[in-house]
């Protein structure tokens, strides 16, 4: 009996700093983009920042921040990189779940490294803005409020249409880039 609790201690104390440094690994900041939180991001939102929701489909279906975009990580976000008519100063805020989910941080990398030049990465993400209430879109409600910001900025507006347009050249053409050729790239 002794024994099993010397060797369960043993591997407690191995474990233990494992748990710990993952903790420390979150992703502070992106060179070339700027870190904010909760509040900068809602100064952005007011001034129409294009925000940019990297969550799964299911995830932007349960809940995102108003007038949000969705681009998942996986499969839409690539279109950022084909656009060639936006302008690269857009204001971006790229966000995810929460400052444990590597999703936004993966995709505020990229955005840099294909030429945008106002990247935010809104590490706190999601979470953080619907615990302080700002505004969101939870499943299919949408109140008038919403319906009305959905395009309300230029920069809302141009973006949208950019990848609009990215969608119907990607159909006619059957245009395919993976993740992995963009990075090597």
């Amino acid at each position: 009996m002794k024994r099993l609790l010397i060797l369960f201690l043993f591997k407690f104390v191995l474990i233990l700093p494992i748990c710990f440094s993952v903790q420390a690994d979150q992703v502070e900041a992106i060179t070339g983009a700027k870190t904010i939180d909760a509040f900068e991001a809602m100064g952005l939102f007011h001034q129409g920042a294009t925000f940019i929701d990297v969550r799964e489909d299911f995830e932007y279906q349960l809940g995102h921040i108003r007038s949000a975009l969705h681009l998942d990580l996986k499969r839409e976000f690539n279109d950022l990189y084909l656009i060639e008519t936006l302008d690269r100063n857009i204001p971006i805020v790229i966000y995810c779940n929460s400052a444990h989910c590597y999703r936004s941080a993966v995709a505020t990398f990229l955005a840099v490294a294909w030429g945008y030049e106002n990247v935010h990465y809104f590490k706190d993400g999601y979470f953080t803005w619907l615990a302080l209430d700002l505004p969101v879109v939870m499943g299919k409600s949408r109140d008038e409020t919403a319906q009305v910001e959905e395009a309300d900025s230029f920069w809302r507006t141009s973006m949208k249409e950019a990848l609009a347009a990215v969608q119907i050249a990607k159909a006619e053409n059957d245009v395919v880039m993976p993740m992995l050729e963009i990075i090597t790239q």
